[in-house]
């Protein structure tokens, strides 16, 4: 096919995008669909249809790279010899040209810092014979100016800050994935969320690696203060929630914007890893007092606020000691949320040549444990939730049966419980709901709180 006729017959071409792993990935996969619909090809949710496949991977841990393959593997099986196949984000970036010796039938290897040309990449692919290796090292940050469509529920879209990470934690894989720290401009941020307003979006969720880091390789350490106080301006901004707070880098002026705030979330997602400092202190992350007086501080300024962290057991040299006072301060800080991880030994880290590695039963028997405790928290703490009522954003509605699923403040999309409810709504539609039951522990029922409600009554964001 030549050239000239492939642009000619650009609509004919149809493009499919899978998106693995966490939201900053799906940020970077939605970029690549706006620059491919913007560039006139279509797009479909369905691979099988499609003239050229996109696999936006993730390589974090372990298990990420488990289903990076399998998703390689069974399309590269089942799919046709015209469709093309593409492989980039964090898999390319770790194993580079050994990915093509794996899968003869990838057709173009793009880094985390590449996806940004994906429009050249895509027009390459069908006028040149050689297989296209485009993997540099991670530097680049899009901005505002790049087009974006957004695949999430009409509601709420994440908003990446920043990139890479500078943190160095002696398990983490990311500053080798995706580069040092790099934060995006205030103003071009803010840009960008004003874009998705137009789009209907309400709720901004921020992500970066580590948000409390944002504007600190700049020089500037009230960066993400002055940003949440220009997003709280923008009209039609509803609800603004935080992800990733490294405590490290906490700045308690937060706590005031958040007092003055009427749209920031009162929801604290901050990652402790672990509990006892000697362990903390192998993974090379901060010592559990920085952690435990950032959560009392929270809690004394709102006491309603959610709290979500992520722990991780089975590090190396963790004995039954160190997870016992774990198990212990999880029962005490009674976290609303808690994602748990076994520790995944990653080549290219410092972990993984410390000795005392724990093996795999006992990390999946603790993962267990934890898990098994932090239920009957969540379900107690949701207990105490029926008969009050919170604002509840529809994230997917079915108009026909007239029932949908959504989420509120204390709840962040896809990772924690969900709220459901009986009526017609819109997606993205924001209404009073007062929880009537509790479901499988951790989502909730709710029922419409008909107009004319008193809103003084009503639970703060």
């Amino acid at each position: 096919m030549s050239m000239q006729n492939k642009v000619k017959s650009k609509k004919n071409i149809m493009v499919s995008v899978i998106s693995l792993g966490c939201p900053k990935n799906l940020v970077d996969s939605e970029l690549i669909l706006g620059k491919l619909g913007e560039e006139g090809y279509t797009l479909t949710s369905s691979w099988q249809l499609a003239d050229i496949i996109i696999i936006n991977t993730c390589s974090f841990i372990n298990a990420a790279r488990k289903e990076s393959y399998d998703f390689i593997s069974k399309i590269s099986g089942q799919k046709s010899p015209h469709q093309r196949l593409i492989v980039c984000g964090c898999l390319p970036q770790l194993e580079k040209r050994k990915l093509f010796f794996k899968f003869p039938q990838i057709n173009a290897l793009l880094g985390t810092s590449d996806f940004y040309m994906i429009d050249k990449i895509v027009e390459d692919i069908f006028v040149k014979e050689e297989r296209i290796f485009s993997v540099s090292e991670p530097r680049f940050i899009y901005n505002s100016n790049f087009p974006r469509l957004v695949s999430t529920p009409p509601g709420y879209a994440y908003l990446k800050i920043a990139e890479g990470c500078s943190n160095r934690c002696s398990y983490c894989l990311i500053p080798r994935l995706r580069g040092n720290f790099r934060s995006r401009e205030v103003n071009d941020v803010v840009k960008e969320a004003e874009n998705l307003v137009r789009m209907g979006v309400k709720e901004l969720i921020l992500t970066a690696q580590d948000t409390t880091f944002y504007g600190q390789d700049r020089g500037e350490k009230s960066y993400l203060l002055l940003l949440l106080e220009k997003l709280e301006k923008i009209k039609g901004i509803e609800w603004i929630r935080l992800l990733y707070l490294h405590p490290l880098h906490f700045d308690f002026g937060l706590i005031q914007v958040m007092k003055n705030s009427s749209k920031i979330c009162r929801y604290l997602d901050i990652p402790l890893q672990h509990t006892h400092d000697e362990i903390l202190k192998l993974m090379k992350r901060p010592p559990f007092e920085v952690s435990l007086r950032i959560i009392d501080k929270v809690r004394e300024a709102f006491p309603e606020v959610a709290v979500r962290t992520s722990l991780m057991v089975g590090f190396p040299g963790e004995k039954e000691h160190h997870f016992e006072k774990l198990l212990k301060d999880v029962e005490r800080l009674q976290f609303d949320w808690v994602g748990v991880f076994t520790y995944s030994r990653e080549k290219y880290t410092p972990a993984f040549s410390l000795p005392h590695q724990v093996p795999s039963q006992v990390k999946e028997k603790r993962k267990e444990i934890i898990l098994k405790v932090q239920k009957l928290i969540t379900v107690e703490k949701n207990l105490k939730r029926i008969g009050k009522t919170y604002p509840v954003m529809v994230d997917f509605a079915n108009s026909r049966l007239k029932e949908g699923e959504g989420h509120t403040f204390f709840q962040a999309p896809e990772i924690d419980g969900k709220i459901f409810f009986a009526g017609y709504y819109s997606e993205g539609d924001i209404f009073q709901g007062k929880v009537k039951e509790v479901k499988d522990g951790f989502d909730l029922y709710v029922l419409r709180i008909k107009d004319g409600f008193d809103k003084d009554k009503q639970e703060r964001i």
